[in-house]
């Protein structure tokens, strides 16, 4: 079985980074890393460990969400790195354009800390659980 261990979050708004940073590693037990720019953040994954799974934020300053995903999957390994796009943007579209742009799935802000760790763990189990 690949179990979930190794989480970066990647979002620029200090209090939801601090908030995914504290659910994921308090309620879902999982390694995690922080980043509050996604310039910041491809450059240490170019030359780090990459996670199992990235939760990016879609809005940030420097550089977005979407032109982050094909440079990551540029990296060794980094196609298999699941992401998860975090996004207040809501209609099927909006959606639809973002899947469009790499990502694995989409998480709707606001979110619920307290269900987000087990979210990720079920969307993993199905989608990358069996080895």
């Amino acid at each position: 079985m690949n179990v979930l261990q190794r989480i970066v979050v990647i979002e620029d708004d200090a209090d939801i980074r601090h908030l995914l940073l504290l659910c994921l590693s308090t309620l879902g037990a999982f390694e995690v890393k922080e980043y509050p720019l996604a310039s910041i953040a491809i450059k240490d994954l170019a030359k780090d460990t990459l996670p199992q799974m990235i939760l990016l934020d879609v809005m940030m300053p420097e550089m977005s969400g979407p032109e982050f995903i094909p440079l990551l999957r540029k990296i060794k390994g980094g196609a298999d790195v699941c992401i998860v796009m975090l996004t207040a943007k809501v209609s099927q579209d909006e959606l639809a354009s973002l899947m469009a742009t790499g990502a694995d799935f989409v998480a709707q802000k606001p979110f619920d800390p307290m269900l987000l760790p087990q979210l990720l763990q079920q969307y993993w189990e199905v989608h990358h659980g069996a080895v």
